[in-house]
């Protein structure tokens, strides 16, 4: 748990130029201010471009209180984009350059079971890169009706 804060916190520090990276073989080194950190590259998966466009805005959208990054589920090795543990929901940016293959398909929709099966609503949002503001406002309006946070 306390890597997967750490890694939601480095996005955060990363998009607002509060820290500098730098990598080194399997090392990646985090610097701000005087403070360094080091960690393995392996230890998460790596995060879009897309992915830290949307987080950017859920998080301008305030959709992002008791939300989650790359929070590993062990069913069959699936690491959901973003992740609300209290509302048991999980949400897939998908590039469709990556999921647009039969296999790919196969896989997210096994994977869509077991998450349902286990009592995960699951939404899967497919995308071309790179994300217009006017794609993120239509995938924001998707996961605030997917998290019950409409506007009435």
């Amino acid at each position: 748990m306390a890597i997967l804060l750490l890694h939601l916190n480095l996005i955060c520090l990363k998009m607002l130029g509060a820290i500098k990276v730098i990598k080194q073989g399997d090392k990646i080194w985090l610097a701000s201010g005087a403070l360094w950190l080091s960690y393995k590259r392996k230890m998460h998966p790596k995060v879009s471009t897309g992915e830290m466009q949307l987080f950017r805005a859920l998080s301008l959208a305030g959709l992002t209180s008791g939300m989650v990054t790359q929070k590993p589920i062990v069913l069959r090795a699936t690491i959901p984009d973003f992740c609300w543990l209290n509302k048991r929901k999980v949400v897939y940016l998908d590039g469709v350059q990556v999921h647009k293959a039969d296999k790919t398909q196969q896989r997210d929709c096994e994977i869509d079971e077991m998450l349902r099966n286990q009592g995960w609503d699951v939404l899967r949002i497919p995308y071309e890169p790179p994300l217009t503001d006017k794609n993120l406002q239509t995938i924001i309006a998707k996961i605030k009706e997917f998290l019950g946070e409409t506007e009435e």
